[in-house]
Formats: structure tokens, sequence, C-alpha cells
């Protein structure tokens, strides 16, 4: 199935990204779409440009062609305890906020199941993200039992990512069903989404909307499902998040927030 609510999505921002915003909206718009999240990287992946560019977001309008756009953003986890590579400034901007492992200069690849699930846990507890994406990711193995109790616990979403699903993180088909099922065990809220990288791939997430219609995961869980299913989320959400993050990573790498390299 595919929905009309697509909640990651890429611009070329992103410079592995290959459509502008505007592309990513009249594309949106032409098939029907209802709301769409541009989510670009957080500045920890390698090839992103300066963290200004997510601050910046604020200039883009709420509808494009009738199209929603929600302002968000794909943070990285760099730490253990939860830490991400956002600061105040850009969590304050942003109306929805997705987290996950990509492998970065602090948080490499291939760390043990028991640390990844301690990172992923702590960043739930914390509330800083909305929903925590492509955990099928076998390069970044968890504890799906107990990640999908933590999310039920703390209301955030866990996405089934199709782009994963469809070669980009090989290895993750087994691993998204063993997700989706306990999360489904449960009741936690799901997103299905492209993690767009070009604007035609938005909306069409027949992968990732197969595992979910296999284990006839519930509609009303389902963030994509309905625009009220989403909105009434996302205000949930608005008031569970922390006023005030106190993540260091763009203090720490952008020294005064004003550099425009990043330092090793």
């Amino acid at each position: 199935m595919d929905y009309k609510i697509d909640l990651h999505v890429h611009s070329n921002t992103n410079v592995h990204a290959f459509s502008t915003i505007k592309e990513n909206a009249d594309y949106a718009a032409e098939t029907g779409m209802k709301v769409i999240a541009i989510t670009n990287h957080g500045p920890a992946l390698e090839d992103t440009p300066h963290w200004w560019q997510l601050i910046n977001i604020r200039i883009v309008p709420d509808y494009i062609n009738g199209v929603r756009i929600l302002k968000g953003v794909e943070a990285n986890i760099v730490g253990e305890n939860g830490e991400l590579d956002i600061n105040q400034k850009i969590y304050e901007q942003m109306e929805i906020i997705l987290a996950g492992f990509h492998g970065n200069h602090l948080y490499p690849k291939n760390q043990d199941r028991e640390k990844n699930t301690r990172a992923v846990i702590n960043l739930m507890k914390s509330q800083k993200a909305d929903i925590i994406v492509h955990l099928g990711n076998p390069e970044f193995p968890i504890d799906y039992r107990e990640v999908a109790k933590t999310a039920k616990e703390c209301n955030i979403a866990l996405e089934l990512n199709n782009s994963s699903l469809g070669g980009t993180r090989t290895g993750s088909e087994k691993t998204c069903r063993e997700l989706a099922k306990y999360a489904k065990e449960f009741g936690c809220y799901l997103c299905i989404n492209t993690d767009s990288h070009y604007c035609a791939q938005i909306g069409h997430t027949p992968l990732a909307g197969e595992i979910a219609e296999e284990i006839n995961y519930p509609e009303e869980l389902i963030l994509n499902s309905s625009e009220e299913v989403l909105y009434k989320f996302l205000e949930m959400r608005k008031s569970l998040r922390p006023e005030k993050i106190e993540d260091k990573y763009i203090e720490t790498y952008f020294p005064a927030g004003k550099k425009g390299n990043k330092v090793d």
C-alpha cells in the first residue's frame, strides 16, 4: 500500500540527494500526497553541509501546491547516552525529529548489540526524537523487543524504511520483520516511509507496506494512514518533548557555532 503521507524525505541540500524541496513538493502534489516531511541529515554525516541549512528550513512555506510541508531533521545518534548531532537552535525549529544510526566518526558501524540498544533506549527516554528510523539496519544490531517495549512506554514511533528493504541496507528484511512483530505486540506507533533521495520515490512504499499488511498492523497506529492520526501523534509528541536539549556536538565540532568547516 502506498500512503499519502511520507515523513522521511531528503532534498539536495544534502549532496547525496537529487531533488530540491520544490521538486519534491511538486511531485507530491502531482501524485496526490497530503503531507511530506523534509528531513535532511544532521551535520555528523560526512557529506552534510553546515548546520545552518537545518535552521534555515524555517523559510519554507507550510504548504506548496496544497501539500503540507513539515519541517524536520534526521539527526544522527552520536553517543551511547542517546546524544544527537543537533543543538537547541535546530531543535526548536523542527516540527518533527527523526533520529537514527548512520555510522559517523563518534559512533561507527558494527558496535555490539547491547551498546546500540542502550543508545536507542536512552534516546527514547530523553524524549528528544519523535521517530526512530531504519532500525532494521543489520550494521547496527539491537534488541528489538526491548526497543519496541520502550517505544511504547515513551510514545515514540518506529520506522519501517522502504529504502532499506530496497537494497540500501542489505539484509534488512529479516530484521524489519522482527521489528514490526514486536512493535505490533507492544502496540507501538509505526511509520512507513520512503527515505526518498529523489522526488519520484516519494510515497512509494510497497516493500515496507507489505510487511505491515502481512501482520495486519492496526491502521490507527500507522502515522501515514491519515492526517488525523499523524497530527494527533505530533500534538502528543509536542507535549512530551523537553523544552531544551543539552547536546554538545555542534558546539564541539563547530567552535563558537560560526566556523564554516567542521573540526575533526
